[in-house]
């Protein structure tokens, strides 16, 4: 945390608990394993790239998809896309024809 002055501080409070974190070879990507967490609600995501550019997309990306998911969690219900709303006219309009 940095204060007003622009000094940083330490909260330990602010810290989570892994009783185990290492990283594993699966197929051709390393992935890092968190586990034996204290408070199983909440998760943490590691973004890893090539370079800065990279990660900052893979950053907004995830984003995006959480507000979808966050979203669709607070309404209740989903509009399909993909081109599903004007496939579903065009058969109403075939058979009302």
């Amino acid at each position: 945390m940095a204060g007003v002055d622009g000094e940083e501080a330490f909260e330990p409070s602010l810290l989570g608990f892994a009783k185990e974190v290492y990283e594993e070879a699966v197929g051709d990507n390393d992935f890092i394993f968190i586990k034996g967490v204290k408070n199983s609600s909440a998760a943490s995501i590691l973004i890893r790239g090539a370079n800065e550019y990279v990660c900052d997309e893979v950053e907004r990306s995830l984003h995006d998809a959480l507000c979808v998911v966050k979203r669709t969690l607070e309404s209740g219900s989903v509009v399909a896309g993909g081109g599903s709303v004007e496939m579903a006219v065009n058969v109403h309009l075939e058979d009302y024809a």
